[in-house]
């Protein structure tokens, strides 16, 4: 009877599971579907690069070839932005659209594993994120690209644009990530101005017990993070984050084995990186810039607050330099709310580098 009882049970589980990959088939192939390009000068790739020694992921996507490309650096540490190929569908007519899975993130992380992801430091994957430029533009024949830098992005992105300026058209950061120290206390006293203001003393004590900053471990830190992503107001746009897990589970191209790497990468990587992370201050590379330097920062950010950017934004020198606050949005507005970028990149970021690109072109003819 036990037998026939254990027998019936994992014949069910069994049949779910089957009936849960077939979904998962199905949606992926949708999803595949709906993505497409069509236009005859597309481009629609993905492949593994050497780079820093090991393999890591770069996907390409775009309508016209001829269009600026945009080296999406992502956030977390740890979160491949890949998954969300479809939130920025909508900048492929006027970008080529690169997603990089940094050391320990997405598809990199898959194929190499945790221990060969390593050395998992700031200055090695500020070189990556340079190979990895160096790697686009010679593939698609250009001089120049936009680097579009988001959150942990930042920090790879200012130090990149630092180094090697003359790789870059632009840089665009949101999410600004300046000083992390006094940031992380003005965001835990923001954070509490905001419950007080709410009258919410539930949350306020939560807060509270978490502590103010700063952290001596990654876990307490990412207590206070996840619980200031949960206060946060909701955007004008009326749209939420996607889901991350049933993103990266649908995801064209992405195995079961690639989303549990970039579940786990997403976990562990904010904890290998955190002292590094902690001590990080954007004023120690310089201030000064070969590039134009555009950040795009939600004014309701409480995990980069617009304040802190502003003070940094007022110390830079470029050749051309913009702010532009984003009313009632957040820190991953981006994700969030992307045709609000894509406004300001059309408005702002591309006719400077279309003009840059043609000017060059005229000089050497």
């Amino acid at each position: 009877m036990i037998t026939i009882v254990l027998g019936s049970v994992l014949g069910s589980v069994v049949l779910l599971l089957a009936a849960g990959l077939v979904y998962r088939a199905v949606r992926q192939y949708q999803h595949a579907r709906a993505l497409a390009l069509q236009t005859p000068r597309r481009i629609e790739e993905g492949r593994f690069v050497p780079v820093g020694d090991i393999d890591q992921w770069i996907q390409i996507r775009g309508e016209d070839r001829d269009n600026p490309v945009l080296l999406v650096l992502h956030g977390g540490p740890g979160l491949s932005y890949a998954p969300f190929t479809s939130t920025f569908r909508s900048w492929e007519p006027h970008f080529t659209v690169v997603h990089w899975d940094q050391r320990g993130a997405g598809k990199t992380s898959s194929r190499n594993n945790k221990e060969g992801s390593e050395p998992m430091t700031i200055d090695r994957m500020v070189q990556d994120g340079i190979e990895v430029t160096e790697f686009v533009l010679i593939h698609l024949n250009k001089s120049k690209l936009i680097l579009f830098a988001h959150s942990w992005g930042t920090i790879l992105g200012i130090q990149m644009l630092k180094r090697r300026p003359d790789l870059f058209s632009a840089y665009v950061g949101t999410g600004q990530i300046v000083d992390m120290a006094s940031s992380e206390v003005l965001s835990y006293d923001l954070a509490c101005e905001q419950i007080r203001a709410a009258g919410d003393t539930k949350a306020l004590k939560a807060l509270q017990a978490i502590g103010r900053p700063p952290y001596q471990d990654a876990r307490t830190w990412l207590m206070k993070q996840r619980f200031i992503m949960k206060i946060a107001p909701p955007p004008t746009s009326g749209r939420s984050l996607p889901n991350v897990f049933s993103s990266v589970l649908l995801s064209p191209g992405y195995s079961l084995k690639d989303a549990y790497a970039l579940v786990g990468g997403f976990m562990s990587s904010p904890v290998k990186l955190f002292q590094q992370v902690m001590s990080y201050d954007a004023r120690q590379c310089g201030t000064t810039f070969e590039a134009p330097i555009f950040l795009f920062q939600g004014d309701a950010d409480l995990q980069t607050p617009a304040r802190a950017v502003e003070e940094y934004f007022a110390t830079i020198q470029a050749p051309k330099k913009e702010l532009l606050l984003l009313n009632n949005e957040g820190h991953i507005a981006v994700l969030i709310s992307p045709d609000v970028f894509l406004h300001e990149l059309l408005a702002r970021v591309r006719p400077l580098v279309l003009e840059a690109e043609a000017n060059t072109q005229s000089a050497q003819l």
